[in-house]
């Protein structure tokens, strides 16, 4: 198991309002997956449900055919997918050989139905993502 709990925390704003037990539980039902150098991970107005923990290297956010940003290992990509049925704004490619967590939202809605206060929480995260994209 990944001994990442407390970089959650600190690292992804999305998951700052779960315990730890909680955020085991995300990393338990998650899987990495690994993708070539140049690989598409999202492509621009696809449905996904995913979102994607970079774990080793880097991305290129891409808009419109332009490369709108890059980041790097312990950013999130995707995370909109999880508390919206909207579809991907940008396209996400590997940059170089290029290490994810994979979280699937089926598995997140799973165990979010144990948390009391979840529409709250989901409410503040959606506002949070808002706000992280304004930047």
């Amino acid at each position: 198991l990944f001994p990442y709990t407390t970089l959650f925390r600190s690292k992804l704003y999305i998951f700052e309002w779960f315990n730890s037990d909680f955020i085991d539980e995300i990393i338990k039902r998650s899987k990495i997956k690994k993708y070539k150098s140049q690989d598409i991970i999202i492509k621009e107005w696809d449905k996904v449900d995913n979102a994607y923990i970079i774990i080793k290297w880097y991305v290129s956010i891409i808009k419109n055919n332009k490369n709108i940003s890059t980041i790097f290992e312990w950013d999130i990509f995707g995370e909109i997918a999880l508390v919206t049925n909207e579809k991907r704004t940008a396209t996400v490619k590997a940059e170089d050989d290029l290490e994810v967590l994979v979280i699937d939202k089926k598995s997140l809605i799973e165990i979010m139905n144990i948390i009391p206060n979840w529409e709250v929480i989901k409410n503040t995260i959606l506002n949070r993502i808002i706000q992280n994209h304004k930047k």
